[in-house]
Order: structure tokens, then sequence, then C-alpha cells
């Protein structure tokens, strides 16, 4: 049964980061409270999917104003 909790949570994660990709490339240079806001996300699930998407290199952010969009865009 624990298995099953894990898969379900991995393709949540995955729809969740399909959403912010999408959000991300009709809105670029999105701020965290405008993607969590937008998306009806918690702050902890848009920040932990919007890190794991940078670290994957498919979103980039600025430091000053603090944004983020889509790598290469």
């Amino acid at each position: 049964m624990r298995i099953w909790f894990l898969k379900k949570e991995e393709s949540k994660r995955g729809s969740t980061k399909d959403a912010i990709l999408n959000y991300l490339k009709a809105h670029e240079n999105s701020s965290l409270g405008e993607i969590v806001m937008n998306l009806s996300l918690s702050y902890t699930d848009g920040l932990n999917n919007l890190l794991e998407l940078k670290n994957e290199g498919k979103v980039t952010n600025n430091r000053s104003p603090f944004k983020y969009r889509v790598a290469g865009m």
C-alpha cells in the first residue's frame, strides 16, 4: 500500500511541475507568489516544485526582482 502512495505523490508532483511550466510559458517572469496564487498551490509545494525544476535546468530565475521563467526563453 505504501508503494501506491509514493507513486500517486510522484504523479501529482509531475502534474504540478507541468502546470508550473505551462503557467511560466504563458506568464514569463513570474514570482513564486504569482505562481502559487494562480495555480492554487501551497507555498511549500510551489517552492519545492520550482526548486526541482530549477535543479533540472527547466526554469531559471532572476535575483532582482526574484522572478522565474522557463529556461531558454
